[in-house]
Order: C-alpha cells, then structure tokens, then sequence
C-alpha cells in the first residue's frame, strides 16, 4: 500500500466511526415514539443533528409521512458520498456499488408513488450526490405519471435493458412487485461481483463475509416465504440464489428439501447460522438475520482495520437508523403504542 491510499484508508476508518458516534441513541427513540401527531414528530425529527439539514426545509404542520419517509432516506445519501470519495482513493469498487442501490431505492420510491395513485410525492429535492452521480434522468423520473413515462427516464442507462420486461406489466399487479425481482437480480450480481476469495482459516472476517451474509438473508428469507405456501420445489430452487453463500452446498440441499416451514426453521437451526441467531429474539428468519447482522457490523466497524468493511458496516447501521425513523414514522402515523413500535426497532438497545 502506497503513502497516498495508506491515508485514505485511515480516512474511512475515522470517518466511518464517526459518523456512527452521531448516532441516535435509546433518549432519542423513545422521545420519537412518544410523539402523538405528525406535526409533533417533524420537530422532534427536525431538531436532531444528524437529519436537521435534510428537514431543514420542512413545515411541521403540514409535514406528510410520504415526504418525511422520502427526505430521510435520500439523507443518508450525503454521509455515503462523504464515505466513497475517501474509499474511491483506496482503489475500491463499492462505490459504483452504493450509487447503483441508491438508483434501485429512487426508481422503487417513484414506482410505489405511481402504484398508489400520487406521483408527485416522489421528489421532495435532488441531493447534490445524486445529481452528480445518478444515470438516471431523476427530473424526469419525477414527473413520471405512468410506466411509459417512467421508462422513458430511464432510456440510454443500463435501467432501460432491466426494466424493459415492464412493458409487459399486468395491469392488476403492482408495478413495485414487477420491477423489484428484476432490479434485485442486477443489484445481487453487483454485490456479489465484488466478493472478494473466501477468507483463509483463522483469519478475520472481511467484505466477502458481510455479502455472504447479505446474500444469505435474501435467499433463506425466500425459501422461508416460499415453502410457507407451498411452492413447488422447483421455484424455491430458482427463487434462491446461491452463488455467494457461507451455508455449504449440503447445507442448502437439505434446507430446500424441506416439506413445510416448522421443518424448514428446524433444519435451519443446524446449520451455520442457527447458533448465531439463536442468541436473538425474532418473528421471522429475515428479522433474525437482521439483528444478528447489526451485532457483526458494529463489532466489525470497531474492530476490523479493512477500509471497506468499515464503511459497509457503517453504511448497514446507517440504513437501519432510517428504517428505525419510518416504522416510528408509521407507527405515529396509525396511532400505535410506543413500546409496540420499540420492538420493531433493529439494534435499539435501551442502554445505549
């Protein structure tokens, strides 16, 4: 390593870690979710550091979940690019990586305006890094009123060849549920174009072991949800990818011959995974590997002196912070109870 990307490196680690020390903490949840109207909610939002830039331009009183949800996730946006021209230096590809999923979480945001009737409430502002760094056309893409038009903003960028299948939508399917398989098969190549070789025996855990365990959540989630209604065997092979996994080949084929899902949870609790996430409360698989993925990357983000695993462990918990703000978002929205809405939380811990 070079005196210049030596430097970077070290810039990622410092950067990433402190991003993740401006955190929300236990205080800030539970004041979230003690709020009883939207109004309530967009100032508590507003006065938090990390997002008062993002809501800067906000009326609390007529704030709407739609743009709220929309705001905070294009937020993380700022941190990311902060994260990536540091790791560009370091000779790494993520960054294209993490322009390509924040490009997957716009077209799928402006798919779900379009599915329920309200197209304009895709676009609340244009983050400088997307402007920059986005092939998509995103001024277009907000003026979208159907798929033809959608499609047409998405002509001359690699989208157009994945989503052209939509010209075939049926129009009784959403047009989410159509287009999110076809944009998860080009974001799970990406992903896992850049695992790198399996680690050697005793080393520590890098970037090839956070995809595995990324590529694994998704594929024991759907056979999960497929054997549970009776697919055939067929389309749970072909629904699971496999190509990046930590499970062995013997592990999968014993998982996926499974006849129903209490046989299925039962095998999975045998193989590799099942005494990591034993140590977890959870509903359903895809929760489970949720938090036990949040416990890996904040030892990893400590710990771990690989550059890019740090900020992927980052950029993780950064996600699961906006997703922790829209089910309190949700939950203020149809009036739950706080303590309900607590449990939902991913990595909330009340001694934090």
């Amino acid at each position: 390593m070079n005196h210049a990307s030596g430097k970077a490196s070290n810039a990622v680690l410092a950067k990433a870690r402190a991003l993740y020390g401006r955190r929300l903490r236990a205080e800030d949840y539970r004041r979230l979710t003690d709020c009883h109207t939207m109004t309530e909610l967009a100032n508590e939002l507003k006065a938090l550091p990390l997002y008062a830039n993002t809501l800067a331009e906000v009326n609390p009183t007529y704030a709407r979940r739609a743009q709220l949800e929309n705001l905070l996730r294009q937020s993380q946006y700022e941190r990311f690019d902060s994260l990536c021209r540091y790791d560009r230096s370091a000779g790494s590809s993520v960054y294209q990586y993490l322009t390509l999923c924040c490009e997957v979480d716009e077209l799928t945001a402006a798919l779900r305006c379009l599915d329920a009737g309200r197209p304009g409430d895709y676009l609340y502002r244009l983050p400088d890094f997307l402007e920059q760094r986005c092939s998509i056309d995103l001024y277009a893409l907000a003026k979208a009123t159907d798929l033809q038009s959608l499609l047409a903003a998405v002509q001359g960028t690699p989208w157009a060849k994945v989503l052209a299948p939509l010209a075939n939508a049926k129009p009784d399917r959403g047009l989410t549920a159509q287009a999110e398989p076809l944009m998860q098969e080009y974001r799970h190549r990406a992903l896992v174009a850049m695992a790198p070789k399996p680690a050697k025996q005793g080393e520590q855990p890098g970037l090839r072991e956070l995809i595995e365990l990324e590529c694994d959540t998704s594929a024991v989630s759907n056979a999960a949800r497929l054997i549970r209604v009776g697919a055939p065997a067929t389309t749970v092979r072909n629904a699971c990818r496999r190509d990046c996994s930590a499970l062995t080949a013997a592990e999968w084929d014993y998982l996926l011959a499974s006849p129903d899902l209490p046989a299925f949870k039962q095998r999975f609790a045998q193989t590799s995974y099942g005494p990591l996430l034993a140590h977890h409360d959870y509903t359903v698989l895809k929760e489970g590997f949720f938090r036990y993925r949040t416990d890996w990357c904040r030892k990893w983000l400590r710990f771990s002196t690989e550059p890019t695993l740090v900020m992927m462990c980052y950029i993780w918990l950064a996600q699961c912070e906006v997703w922790n703000l829209n089910h309190i978002i949700e939950g203020v929205h149809y009036k739950l109870p706080a303590e309900e809405v607590l449990a939902l939380l991913i990595g909330y811990d009340e001694h934090d």
